[in-house]
């Protein structure tokens, strides 16, 4: 340590005691959050001493000076390195290797000397590592994930509809339809418009599912299609007939299609 001491240094390092009795207090008492708290209040100590001495300008002009600096820092590190095994016992680990210290225990907690006068500190890397923007979007999408699986997983299944004939569900003429084009419908957020080769013929379906499927994707994609459903115009277009969906727990919709290709206008029984 140079020999250039102030009352700002004396200051500093008389705040290490007084923070540590604090953390101990709450610690005593069970006030975690507090307790954690009072021990970054160390980390902020450490940070604000070495701001308002600024070595990196008085290293130009006084270099004793500096190597008091960071003598006074040092001890607030290696004080700080105790303090935090509690709540961070691998990274205080971690600084206790960097600051070359070891054998030192809660009780020695306060002291001003933990490192002494000429203590050789081992190479300094970074404490935390930085988390990149990528890796937090990739823990949110899995918490996402589990999220949605919960809701699937708790969702209870609709009851079943009354009970109809043969003869009634016999009426409904399902068959396999493939998508030859797809368009939004204009001035709609829900609606696309669809050209389907029934088998039968080649006709316009209006389809509520704009917000799950984007046309591009689509055409090509063999569907169920209710062929005789009488025709109704929406928006203005006649819509002749209905594509079958499933609904996922989430309300997304789905494509309900053969397990393999088969030919346009095959009855689904």
């Amino acid at each position: 340590m140079g020999n250039v001491v102030d009352d700002f240094d004396r200051e500093s390092l008389a705040q290490i005691d007084v923070i540590v009795k604090k953390v101990q207090k709450s610690l005593d008492h069970f006030r975690f959050r507090e307790a954690v708290k009072e021990m970054m209040n160390l980390a902020r100590l450490g940070n604000k001493y070495l701001a308002d001495t600024e070595p990196w300008k008085v290293i130009k002009t006084d270099e004793e000076r500096v190597k008091t600096i960071m003598h006074v820092s040092l001890q607030i590190t290696a004080n700080l390195s105790v303090l935090m095994e509690p709540f961070l016992p691998f990274s205080a680990v971690k600084l206790q290797t960097m600051l070359n210290l070891f054998g030192v225990n809660w009780d020695d907690l306060g002291r001003t000397d933990l490192l002494s006068e000429g203590h050789e500190i081992n190479k300094p890397e970074l404490l935390f590592a930085k988390i990149e923007d990528e890796a937090i979007q990739k823990q949110l999408d899995k918490l996402e994930a589990t999220k949605s699986a919960n809701e699937a997983a708790a969702k209870v299944v609709e009851p079943a509809k009354e009970n109809i004939s043969f003869d009634e569900f016999a009426k409904m003429d399902i068959r396999i339809g493939t998508i030859l084009s797809a368009e939004k419908v204009a001035k709609t957020k829900k609606l696309l418009k669809l050209e389907v080769d029934t088998g039968l013929d080649k006709r316009t379906v209006v389809s509520g599912i704009a917000e799950y499927f984007s046309p591009d994707d689509i055409v090509g994609k063999q569907v169920n299609i209710l062929v005789n459903l009488a025709p109704r115009k929406i928006r203005g277009i006649e819509s002749q007939g209905m594509i079958l969906m499933a609904e996922d727990a989430d309300g997304k919709l789905v494509f309900i299609q053969p397990g393999q290709p088969v030919k346009p206008g095959s009855g689904v029984r």
